[in-house]
């Protein structure tokens, strides 16, 4: 063996063992898993300016990376700059802002269970409540809740890596979902409460090339900017998406 091979399978030999020491370390610091919501320093960034109350709500390393994936979700909706989605000109320039400034959603996308901890927390939000039994304040808060979870899952980290079971799981879900918002889209969701659920079922239909979709994306530059911003500026782009989409959930069906 000459000296320079020597060298060299020595050098390699030390990484390796750096690589499995650090692994190690890692897997004992997160022995336990954090299950609990990350409680953000709200009070003591009060008064703060912008960069450093940014700079307060990132979430220590050591926690981010032993949080649960279920706590972890929850703890990137519960971010208290999220609410700066609505301050851009579209929902997906929105989330751009805050998913620069949190780095919760990072790990998140990281997480190979992603997708069932967001799913299992998106089939619990009710559609359906009693809505003129709570105040205005009451329902555009819950409503709030409903966008924050399906944008989201309207991320490309998230639908990029869904299995067959979980696109066909996810899309009937949505689409069913779209519907009840349909139902009630002139008394509460509008087109802005309405763009998150139609981004999904588009973007998941581009991303699979279907072509009727494809077409409409080429042809019709409101179908464009609904796919690539999630922002809904006509109703009729909510009307097509949603006929395209009960077509399209019987390909995925009977694939």
């Amino acid at each position: 063996m000459t000296k320079s091979y020597q060298m060299g399978y020595r050098k390699i030999s030390m990484l390796l063992c750096f690589f499995f020491f650090v692994i190690g370390c890692k897997k004992k610091d997160c022995e336990e898993v954090i299950d609990q919501v990350y409680v953000y320093p709200i009070e003591a960034a009060k008064g703060k300016s912008f960069d450093e109350r940014t700079e307060m709500f990132k979430i220590p390393e050591q926690t981010l990376h032993c949080l649960s994936t279920d706590a972890l979700i929850k703890s990137c909706i519960s971010y208290p700059e999220m609410r700066l989605m609505w301050t851009m000109s579209d929902l997906q320039g929105g989330f751009d802002k805050v998913n620069a400034m949190c780095n919760g959603f990072g790990e998140l996308f990281g997480r190979g269970e992603k997708y069932q901890g967001l799913i299992n927390l998106y089939k619990h939000l009710s559609f359906n409540q009693d809505w003129k039994s709570y105040s205005d304040l009451e329902n555009g808060r819950y409503m709030d809740n409903i966008v924050r979870h399906e944008l989201i899952i309207a991320q490309y980290e998230i639908l990029n890596d869904l299995t067959s079971p979980e696109k066909i799981e996810l899309f009937q879900l949505t689409l069913d979902n779209q519907k009840k918002k349909y139902a009630l889209a002139h008394q509460y969701w509008g087109l802005d409460g309405m763009a998150t659920t139609c981004a999904i079922l588009s973007r998941i239909m581009y991303l699979d090339k279907y072509q009727p979709l494809i077409e409409e994306y080429n042809n019709n530059k409101l179908m464009l900017i609904n796919v690539a911003n999630i922002l809904i500026l006509d109703s009729d782009v909510v009307n097509k998406t949603m006929s395209l989409s009960e077509d399209y959930l019987k390909i995925l069906k009977n694939k």
